[in-house]
């Protein structure tokens, strides 16, 4: 295995390349998405560590994700079986260290909104484990903001370990502290394509929100009508996001 450096502009080209990907296998790539995101949901309902629960899966449905778009690159249809390719291999224990990766990615995450309750009082945390309802006073809070800020300089690392640590364990056989030293390390020698690949996806997610201002301007605000075209927007978008992923791992790591 051989980590690439590539230009800065790289960053932004993979963000379209996850539109151009997904535009390969567009029925099949949405569906993959959408039971993915099922998945994650039903997670939730998992006693004692429902809230933590997507994100121990997250790294072995990501494995599962990232086979369907390389398929789908290579002209193979993509099946919704893939999503769970890291499950069916039980032989190889990449699974185990998937799943090693899943609770340091919760375990990380706690950390991280714990180090955040101290600019906000819990909110962000009330928040992520879904116990903060939209009445709660505290979400108008000024010190929201602050605490989200201290919640993305403290999981920022966590994040750039686990971006290719997935792969890393289930592709490349690596145990899960050097899939996560390899993968900090890939990401770090690519921080500025990562910088722009980032704002890239910002930029797309304003001028989405943009767009969703006024598609509820000229649908006068109706629910029925504001679900039937956001539900599905929405879909594309994170497909998209989820296909530029895989990217980012097919211009950055060579075998």
């Amino acid at each position: 295995m051989h980590i690439e450096i590539v230009p800065a502009k790289t960053g932004r080209t993979w963000v379209l390349d996850g539109f151009r990907l997904l535009r390969r296998a567009p029925m099949s790539l949405l569906a993959i998405t959408f039971i993915y995101l099922l998945v994650l949901m039903m997670a939730t309902l998992i006693p004692l560590i429902g809230p933590f629960a997507p994100m121990m899966l997250t790294p072995a449905l990501a494995v599962g994700v990232m086979h369907a778009v390389r398929a789908g690159e290579r002209g193979e249809p993509p099946t919704p079986q893939m999503l769970f390719a890291a499950f069916r291999a039980p032989t190889s224990g990449a699974w185990k260290a998937l799943l090693v990766l899943g609770v340091i990615n919760a375990g990380s995450t706690l950390v991280a909104l714990g180090l955040a309750s101290v600019a906000d009082g819990g909110t962000l945390l009330r928040i992520a484990t879904g116990q903060a309802v939209s009445e709660d006073p505290s979400l108008q809070d000024s010190s929201l903001i602050l605490a989200s800020l201290v919640f993305l300089v403290a999981y920022t690392p966590v994040q750039m370990a686990l971006w290719f640590a997935p792969l890393f364990c289930a592709w490349h056989g690596q145990s899960p502290l050097k899939a996560l030293f390899f993968s900090f390390a890939a990401v770090l020698s690519n921080r500025w394509a990562f910088l722009q690949f980032a704002l890239g996806w910002f930029t797309a997610a304003l001028l989405a929100s943009l767009a969703i201002q006024l598609v509820k301007l000229v649908l006068g605000g109706s629910p029925l009508l504001l679900s039937l075209v956001l539900s599905p927007t929405s879909l594309v978008v994170l497909s998209a996001l989820y296909c530029s992923f895989w990217a980012t791992y097919r211009d950055v790591v060579r075998d």
